[in-house]
C-alpha cells in the first residue's frame, strides 16, 4: 500500500439501510455522476445540472460574479434560486436582492462537495 493516509475515517462508517425511526432510505436506481469526481466547482456544477434541467428549470453556473454586467448580476434578475459557495462567493447584497423580485431561496453551498456511490 502507498500514499497517504492509508486509511480514511469515512472508510470504517457502516452502510445505513434504515434510518432510525425505520423509515427506509432513498434507493435510486442510477447515478448520473462519476463517483469521487469534485462537484462543488463551476465545472462540476455541484452535480445538479441533470436533475433541474430534467424537472423543466435551467441552471446557470458562473465564476463571473464581479461588476454591475457579471453573469451573476444579469441572471440574478430572473433567478428563483442562488446557490453560493462560501469560499468564492456571490456576494447577496441588499441591492442586488433588490434587484432579484423572482429570488425565493439563497444557499450558500459547500466549499467541496463530492459524491461517491453507496456502500454495497
Amino acid at each position: 500500500m502507498s500514499g497517504y493516509p492509508p486509511v480514511y475515517a469515512r472508510d470504517s462508517i457502516p452502510a445505513l439501510r434504515r434510518y432510525p425511526d425505520g423509515q427506509s432510505l432513498p434507493t435510486p436506481s442510477a447515478i448520473d455522476f462519476t463517483p469521487g469526481e469534485l462537484l462543488g466547482s463551476v465545472s462540476g456544477e455541484l452535480g445538479l445540472r441533470a436533475f433541474v434541467e430534467a424537472a423543466g428549470h435551467e441552471l446557470v453556473v458562473t465564476s463571473d460574479k464581479e461588476g454591475s454586467d457579471s453573469v451573476f448580476n444579469r441572471e440574478l434578475a430572473d433567478a428563483d434560486i442562488v446557490i453560493s459557495q462560501p469560499f468564492w462567493p456571490a456576494y447577496l447584497t441588499a441591492e442586488r436582492i433588490a434587484n432579484a423580485p423572482r429570488l425565493k431561496l439563497a444557499i450558500a453551498a459547500p466549499r467541496r462537495l463530492v459524491c461517491r456511490s453507496p456502500h454495497p
